[in-house]
């Protein structure tokens, strides 16, 4: 189960920030709880009905054989609903102490694979941070000791006492789940607020927590593959729970990017280029034309006989070319008749719209001027150099004349 908090061509018209779209939009209404309003999406039916089968068709029988079907599947139906009752403890705890400290709550929705609690606003410190996302498990901690209290008060030699204490297990396990260190995970908050503590930069902090959940949802991923190869179909839930993790890591990153261009335009995070290379060159021709400081760069964009691109080559793709073939080898051959083609921008184009098509074309930009000449390029790299500086109030090229 996880837990997570959240918050094409490209024209020259500058749009307005865009609202992240609210997740689970068809979740049934729950009321207001506290003040919260609570929703659960269709897909906790699944939750329900998986677990409710796992303990009636083999965790009660196993731990206490000889009751009748009928009073397996009452105890697990009741057992898994009581399981969903505490992931929503687990959701509102994280609202309840966000409110505390001034932090919006949008809803909680409870979904196949969890919570999701959104929140409006950020953390105002790391401190507030910390709190908010270690308050989740800390009340799932909590409740597992609670049911073990009870379990053993009441006896476990009945079904209600193994309902009890498959309940404290599950808690625990939930609790120490989601502390694990990667966004959207709670121990992936509780990573981004050690981060903004110690570099007192919340962007990259965000980056940081968001690499470290996308191995953390590979790493499932990988061990959920390994479970079905051994024949345990439970390595599907696992695999989907890494899925759901990495790509939820990768949209926080990208949201966190985004917002940090605010009003940069491509000229103010593009890589300058003030000149492509003719594409009929030969690699030895375009070696013998740079300058050292210009080897640095990742990327150098072709033009063709018109002086407009025709595409983009690597460094490391000049590097992979033999010394003995550089004076045959010409610049389009390194193209490949499969790549994709790069994506042109005007200068005056949003930062916000170039970070938008390379999410979602991948690529590289080459932005060019009024004559469609290129005059620089844009990469990944680029735009998180630029919401870096941008987040300390600087823009790469404020030294550069408009």
């Amino acid at each position: 189960m996880t837990d997570a908090s959240t918050t094409t061509p490209i024209g020259r018209t500058p749009r307005p920030p865009e609202k992240r779209a609210a997740p689970f939009t068809h979740a049934v209404p729950l009321g207001r709880w506290g003040g919260i309003p609570v929703a659960a999406h269709w897909s906790v039916l699944v939750t329900l009905v998986l677990f409710a089968d796992v303990l009636a068709a083999s965790a009660l029988p196993l731990a206490r054989p000889g009751a009748s079907a009928f009073a397996y599947w009452l105890t697990g139906v009741l057992t898994a609903a009581a399981f969903l009752a505490t992931v929503l403890a687990h959701e509102l705890s994280h609202a309840v102490v966000a409110r505390h400290y001034g932090v919006r709550v949008n809803k909680v929705t409870l979904w196949m694979l969890g919570g999701m609690t959104e929140l409006e606003d950020e953390p105002p410190t790391p401190r507030a941070d910390a709190l908010i996302a270690f308050a989740g498990p800390g009340t799932s901690l909590v409740i597992g000791g609670v049911c073990a209290g009870l379990a053993w008060a009441v006896g476990s030699s009945g079904l209600p006492g193994a309902a009890l204490v498959w309940m404290a297990w599950i808690s625990v396990f939930l609790g120490v789940f989601n502390l694990l260190p990667g966004t959207p995970l709670d121990g992936g908050r509780l990573l981004r607020a050690l981060f903004w503590w110690h570099y007192h930069d919340r962007t990259r902090a965000v980056a940081a927590a968001a690499r470290a959940g996308k191995v953390v949802g590979i790493t499932l991923v990988m061990l959920g593959l390994l479970e079905v190869m051994a024949g345990a179909l439970s390595g599907v839930w696992l695999a989907l729970i890494g899925w759901f993790i990495i790509n939820a890591a990768t949209a926080e990153q990208s949201a966190t990017l985004l917002a940090e261009l605010g009003d940069l335009r491509a000229d103010d995070v593009m890589s300058v280029s003030s000149v492509g290379s003719p594409e009929w060159w030969t690699v030895k021709q375009m070696l013998d034309q740079l300058s050292p400081h210009q080897v640095i760069r990742p990327v150098f964009p072709l033009v063709n006989f018109e002086g407009h691109p025709s595409g983009v080559i690597t460094l490391r793709e000049l590097e992979r070319v033999p010394a003995d073939s550089r004076d045959d080898t010409r610049l389009r051959d390194l193209l490949g008749p499969r790549r994709i083609p790069p994506v042109l921008v005007a200068r005056d184009v949003q930062a916000t719209d170039v970070a938008r098509s390379l999410r979602l074309s991948g690529g590289i930009v080459i932005v060019v001027d009024e004559a469609n000449h290129p005059i620089g390029v844009i990469t990944d790299a680029d735009l998180v150099q630029a919401a870096h500086l941008a987040h300390l109030g600087f823009h790469r090229h404020q030294e550069l004349p408009s």
